[in-house]
């Protein structure tokens, strides 16, 4: 019963997701107490000998120590910092959650199923809402180059297709229905299509590079169509979206705008001038000179960002440097973990992908592999992310983690 129980919190992450962060905490935090309650129940505690579990557990206690001490340094930034730092003791868990309960390919079934169901629905809604300019529940996008769907107005929609779109569909592509097997192939090549048509370009680029080492590492017996046809069909149909929407050319278009406009530019990092997230990069290089070991603790790149020494006289939008994280990954860890704690997780993500991926390619299952891909792919640099440590953008990454990580049969 609580391995069901596990399973169908496990269905509704991420409709949870939708709802906003309370939904998504609860729904985390009955998952760990189920896990905790089966390990007590069972004396199943084989888990906490686990190395990955080890490393996330060191990484954890580096940053609860991490945040009380720049509280000592610094009592002005409050305890918000330590708040999550303490709270991120529950990704830990749920990534262990499906490893612990053991679940079989019956239940992995149950789980997709919701998902794909969800994902239909939004895939719905976002086309809706492209064409209308409202989704089906009357929200409107007050950036009219972007969507946001069922979030009303948080522009993720193309974060939760990114991480839940090419996973949930690939798992079906092992259908012996032909005509199921295409509907999932056609579906797998809308999800980077919809996330064109949020407006998110960073996810786009991350879909398009993730979709494309899919492609080229599955077994062609799993696609309906041929792998150049399928890429073809894919940047065909961007580029007539993008070049027939006046919304969409003009988002997809104006970050090299911004570089373009600029004249006389005496190094390379010039051209980025016009670019807000590198004042935030910038911002957060400037914390890491300054505070290299340890950073400045969780949540405080927006306590100290504002700072005077961190304007960038060469910077054009240095005066705009300020945000609640550095929206890129490296920055953040670097800037509020220091060298310590960036190299622990990033030990931990790289070490365990390379275990893992050399696995599921060896054995040819298309899902597997592509969880670990998207783990990968989530480490690129430079492009923009949600915060490592929130709610909804850690949540993504974990409930990735926790799939690949489970028990394979």
């Amino acid at each position: 019963m609580n391995n069901k129980l596990i399973v169908y919190l496990f269905s509704f992450l991420p409709l949870s997701l939708i709802l906003g962060n309370f939904f998504i905490n609860t729904n985390i935090l009955l998952i760990n107490l189920l896990t905790l309650f089966y390990c007590f129940k069972n004396n199943y505690w084989f888990f906490l000998r686990d190395k990955f579990f080890k490393i996330l557990i060191v990484f954890y206690a580096y940053i609860v120590i991490n945040s009380l001490y720049n509280f000592y340094l610094n009592p002005n930034y409050g305890f918000d910092g330590i708040l999550r730092s303490i709270g991120f003791i529950k990704f830990i868990f749920l990534g262990f959650a499906l490893y612990v309960s053991t679940i079989d390919k019956i239940e992995l079934n149950k789980i997709l199923i919701s998902w794909i169901i969800i994902l239909i629905i939004l895939a719905i809604d976002l086309i809706f809402e492209f064409i209308f300019k409202f989704n089906l529940m009357g929200f409107k996008s007050l950036d009219q180059t972007r969507l946001v769907s069922f979030f009303y107005d948080e522009y993720v929609a193309g974060s939760f297709l990114f991480a839940f779109g090419f996973i949930t569909t690939i798992f079906f592509f092992n259908n012996k229905n032909s005509l199921k097997k295409l509907i999932f192939n056609l579906l797998f090549l809308l999800i980077p299509i919809l996330i064109l048509l949020t407006g998110e370009r960073s996810n786009f680029i991350k879909s398009i590079i993730l979709f494309s080492l899919i492609i080229f590492f599955i077994d062609k017996s799993f696609l309906v169509i041929n792998k150049k046809l399928i890429l073809l069909i894919l940047i065909v149909t961007c580029t007539i979206s993008i070049y027939s929407s006046k919304t969409l050319l003009i988002k997809q278009t104006e970050f090299f705008k911004r570089i373009l406009i600029v004249k006389d530019a005496k190094k390379y990092s010039d051209y980025f001038q016009n670019i807000k997230y590198f004042a935030h990069y910038d911002a957060a290089w400037s914390i890491f000179k300054n505070y290299p070991l340890n950073g400045i603790g969780n949540k405080n790149f927006r306590n100290e960002c504002s700072k005077d020494k961190y304007f960038n006289s060469n910077l054009k939008l240095s005066s705009q440097r300020c945000t609640t994280h550095p929206h890129q990954l490296h920055f953040e860890l670097l800037s509020e973990q220091g060298l310590i704690g960036y190299f622990i997780i990033i030990y931990f993500i790289i070490f365990f992908i390379k275990r893992k991926i050399f696995e599921e390619f060896n054995s040819q299952k298309p899902f597997e592999y592509s969880l670990n891909l998207y783990l990968l792919v989530f480490l690129i640099p430079i492009l923009p992310s949600g915060s490592f440590f929130s709610s909804f953008n850690g949540s993504l990454f974990w409930i990735i983690f926790a799939l690949s990580n489970r028990k394979n049969f």
